[in-house]
């Protein structure tokens, strides 16, 4: 057992010790809520799921494109085209990525989408200027 104090009369309340959701205090019949860290520790977890799929998936995205290149296309000029495509896929994804979770408000999805972003462009950069 645990024991609570009730957040409105500030008595001392027995609950389970698996006890999680909605009481309603015995002495002052007044409801309130225990044990919803679960929930909560969920939802931070999915929360920085979305970060994660706003840096990988762009990421992803070049690999196969690069990978499916060799493999279908091989070494040629067509090639060279292909994986030159594929190397601009990152930064449109990322681009596209976190523009929908900035309008659909998932904070950590434009950031990492952000992230995706900033190296991806700068690789491209690199990319461009050695080529040069």
């Amino acid at each position: 057992m645990v024991i609570v104090e009730c957040p409105h009369c500030d008595e001392d309340i027995e609950l389970p010790d698996t006890a999680d959701g909605l009481f309603e205090c015995p002495h002052c019949n007044e409801e309130f809520e225990w044990g919803v860290k679960g929930e909560l520790e969920y939802e931070a977890t999915v929360q920085s799921t979305y970060f994660w799929i706003g840096l990988l998936v762009p990421f992803l995205a070049t690999c196969c494109g690069l990978v499916l290149t060799v493999l279908l296309v091989g070494d040629s000029w067509d090639g060279l085209v292909w994986a030159f495509l594929s190397l601009l896929l990152c930064p449109m994804m990322a681009l596209g990525i976190g523009i929908y979770g900035y309008i659909t408000t998932q904070p950590l999805l434009w950031i990492g989408a952000s992230v995706a972003f900033a190296i991806s462009a700068s690789l491209c950069l690199l990319l461009f200027i050695g080529a040069m």
